[in-house]
């Protein structure tokens, strides 16, 4: 058995790699030494390129270079006039984000009193209104609702506070697409956001997975069997403190605007007054034939007559002569 020592090459042989330079770095990049010495530049050379190198005093920043223009001031220039603030200075500068509305009056005022007739203050054939909000004066939530915004149905809806935690509706989604789950479910809480119906956000639900094996061939090809699978993908929302009337016609909208490949499910609780159990017994009672009450003296009187009756016709009857049959 022979072995065969291998020998490894020198470094020198090996060809150069030059390194990546720094991101941040205001050097020229410098290439690789080469291992021929007619590539390396001569003394005169380098003379010359180290006349024509303008000096630098300060390094300039690769970053602020690249988007500076001729028009607008220098490094050096903004440094000199940053030198005179003071950070006081700077704390005064800065402004106060202003503050974010928290509750249903600060992000849309007050609630405007409702006309007594029942006809709404907004005509239905008259919108979107096309008029610009000014955010200067204060907006109704009538008014916010029913003016055209665009851009308004990409951004998360505004959810309604819950005032008495009584649950309205319960609706479920359910699809084998889960975008076309997301974008109906947001479709779901914006229209409730319209219609001021405190709605939960959109919670997942488990997603059924369902799997089949059939056969590809029989007999002596079963071994050879092929798998499928249907995930049905759910999605549910919550409402709580809502007129049934309303509830209604949020699910009628939802229906009217379905999407194709959209499941949905409702559940709905409605709320009956206190008493309802004694008025519907009440109108059931009204409603059946009431019995004819009779006196106890008319059913004492009724018995002795079928009495005396039965009495007389047993005595007849014993009475009556014998009939003797000849054989």
């Amino acid at each position: 058995m022979l072995r065969l020592a291998l020998a490894r090459p020198s470094r020198a042989a090996l060809p150069s790699v030059s390194r990546w330079t720094r991101f941040n770095s205001t050097g020229p990049i410098v290439p690789p030494p080469s291992s021929n010495a007619s590539d390396l530049p001569s003394s005169s050379e380098n003379a010359v390129a180290q006349e024509e190198k303008p000096a630098l005093s300060k390094p300039v920043d690769p970053l602020f270079s690249a988007f500076s223009t001729a028009d607008e001031p220098s490094y050096h220039d903004l440094e000199k006039e940053l030198e005179g603030i003071t950070e006081a200075d700077l704390e005064a500068s800065i402004k106060t984000p202003p503050k974010v509305a928290e509750t249903e009056a600060e992000l849309f005022g007050a609630p405007s009193p409702q006309p007594s007739g029942g006809s709404p203050k907004v005509d239905p054939q008259h919108l979107p209104l096309r008029m610009p909000l000014d955010p200067n004066v204060e907006i109704t939530e009538e008014q916010y609702a029913s003016t055209l915004v665009h851009g308004r149905g990409i951004h998360i809806p505004f959810f309604h506070p819950r005032t008495h935690d009584v649950p309205v509706a319960n609706i479920q989604f359910r699809s084998h697409h889960p975008r076309l789950l997301d974008l109906f479910t947001h479709f779901a809480t914006h229209a409730a956001s319209s219609l001021g119906i405190p709605v939960s956000r959109v919670f997942y639900l488990p997603t059924k997975r369902t799997l089949w094996t059939v056969l590809r061939s029989p007999f002596v090809h079963k071994k050879s069997q092929e798998n499928f699978e249907r995930r049905v993908h759910k999605r549910a929302i919550k409402a709580w403190d809502a007129d049934p009337e309303v509830v209604d016609r949020w699910c009628k909208y939802l229906r009217r605007h379905a999407m194709g490949g959209v499941g949905m499910r409702v559940t709905k609780w409605e709320r009956m007054p206190l008493g309802v159990g004694a008025s519907m017994l009440a109108k059931v009672e009204g409603q059946l034939e009431k019995p004819v009450q009779l006196d106890s003296q008319k059913i004492k009187a009724l018995g002795e007559k079928i009495v005396l009756e039965e009495m007389a016709a047993l005595k007849a009857k014993s009475d009556a002569p014998a009939v003797v049959e000849k054989q």
